[in-house]
């Protein structure tokens, strides 16, 4: 019951706050309540030990003549993942305390739901139930774009809808192809990988599961819903989308293609590793052309996504732990950024790098924050991100040396990128306009708390390793 409870939690949260809002703050409060019980009860659940695989792992049958069940299982994998999004939830409630003022109601509900939703992605291994989990997360965060959002918000979000929805057809009707190949009539996860497939069936099975995570992860040339949803998006809602949802993408790829299509995924490993070699140069080098400081952001999510498909399409051990760790330091990094982004905005009412400046006279906490993470977003020795890149470079180099320099001349543009960034912000001279206040601390304890996972995982990455080894040696294809 407690897999349940980690999902009905910020589902019935996200109702109360809709319930008890314009009462002071109290949708505000029951929201952070309620992402910290998820803590609370993801800490029990791993605390149990587990049977050294899985921490804890249900089925309950749900409609059996069909062979539907709800069976939901936990690793070190989901279990990270699953505090990245509650804590990403409190994160988000802090960061848009004085930019949402209006139905706040809806807007906390909908960042619960959006979180609820993908607890079921991380937790799901009933195909149908993971399918259904993967629309549901659509709509929550369709609407904190298209109600909260800037500019043409309502555009944004309806191609964000429109990419994504039409994707997860691919997964839908991939899930029902396998389930009508099995023996009896099943969609769980765990019964359908015993099956016994030819490669050329598991390809064009994977193609399927392959379309809704790649435009979710937004690789090239699967891209074009996410700079304008990033950009227009309000603050919480750009933190939810780089910091989780981008993750759900890479999580599928992570945790099924190697377990329901082994071989298959090895038949279009190397298809997958320069699909991502090139979405990697293509989202640096365009960030390295953006004024707009959230739009630039927004872009080097790709490339950072795309080194992640490098790292998962490799197969190898070292490759596959440099993937997992990217997913969790761009967790960090991103969700930190736009965060100041948004903070900054609030007070200028722009983010033009050009209309900018001089962050260290005028506020010099927003400077240290934005010269930590600019660190991180170029993958400098002693943050996450260096580990994670570090890791799928060296793991690329035991596959193929040609895409693996292909990787690496990507770390040289994300100089590039991160230097502008901090370079227009930080340095220079502060434009013409009233002093700029300095962090509050709803902006200072969320931006410390990613500092310091950013540090520490990057200075001990055997911390995290250890509680990801699992799941990385369940996604090994290949051997180097």
């Amino acid at each position: 019951m407690a897999l349940i409870a980690l999902i009905l939690l910020p589902a019935i949260g996200g109702l109360v706050a809709f319930l008890v809002a314009g009462q002071g703050e109290r949708e505000r409060w029951v929201t952070i309540a309620t992402f910290a019980l998820m803590l609370v009860l993801l800490f029990v659940v791993v605390a149990t030990g587990g049977d050294g695989r899985w921490y804890d792992k249900v089925s309950y049958p749900w409609v059996p003549s069909f062979g539907i069940s709800l069976e939901f299982a936990i690793d070190g994998l989901s279990a990270t993942m699953i505090a990245l999004a509650a804590g990403l939830g409190i994160i988000s409630v802090m960061a848009s305390w004085s930019e949402i003022r209006t139905q706040s109601g809806l807007f906390h509900a909908s960042l619960c739901w959006t979180v609820a939703a993908t607890v079921g992605v991380f937790l799901s291994f009933d195909l149908l139930i993971f399918a259904f989990f993967w629309e549901a997360m659509l709509v929550p965060a369709f609407t904190l774009i298209a109600v909260w959002g800037h500019g043409d918000k309502e555009g944004a979000a309806l191609k964000f809808l429109i990419f994504n929805a039409a994707a997860g057809f691919g997964l839908l009707a991939a899930s029902f192809a396998l389930a009508a190949m099995a023996d009896h009539m099943t969609f769980s996860a765990f019964e359908l990988a015993e099956m016994k497939l030819s490669t050329h069936v598991q390809v064009w099975m994977l193609l399927g599961f392959s379309l809704a995570f790649m435009v979710k992860l937004s690789v090239p040339p699967f891209h074009a819903w996410l700079p304008e949803a990033h950009t227009l998006a309000p603050t919480a809602g750009s933190i939810l989308l780089a910091g989780l949802l981008l993750k759900t993408g890479a999580y599928g790829l992570f945790r099924f293609a190697p377990m329901l299509f082994p071989d298959g995924l090895a038949a279009v490993a190397p298809y997958g590793i320069a699909l991502g070699a090139a979405g990697a140069l293509y989202g640096g080098l365009v960030a390295c052309g953006q004024n707009d400081a959230k739009r630039l952001v927004a872009y080097t999510s790709i490339a950072h996504m795309s080194i992640v498909l490098m790292g998962i399409s490799a197969g190898v051990h070292y490759a596959l732990a440099g993937a997992a760790v990217e997913m969790i330091a761009h967790s960090f990094s991103a969700s930190a950024l736009f965060l100041l982004i948004g903070a900054l905005y609030e007070r200028t009412h722009t983010r033009d790098l050009r209309q900018l400046g001089g962050l260290q006279q005028t506020a010099p906490k927003f400077a240290a924050a934005f010269a930590l993470f600019c660190s991180a977003l170029l993958a400098l020795p002693g943050t996450a991100n260096f580990v994670g890149e570090a890791l799928v470079v060296v793991g690329i180099f035991q596959v193929n040396w040609v895409f693996a320099l292909l990787a690496l001349s990507t770390l040289i543009v994300s100089v590039i990128y991160a230097t502008r960034l901090l370079k227009g912000l930080v340095f220079g001279l502060p434009q013409p306009k009233p002093p700029l206040a300095d962090m509050t601390w709803r902006e200072y304890w969320p931006i410390l708390v990613m500092g310091i996972g950013t540090l520490i995982v990057g200075l001990y990455p055997q911390s995290l390793l250890a509680l990801l080894e699992p799941a990385i040696k369940a996604a090994l294809i290949q051997t180097p």
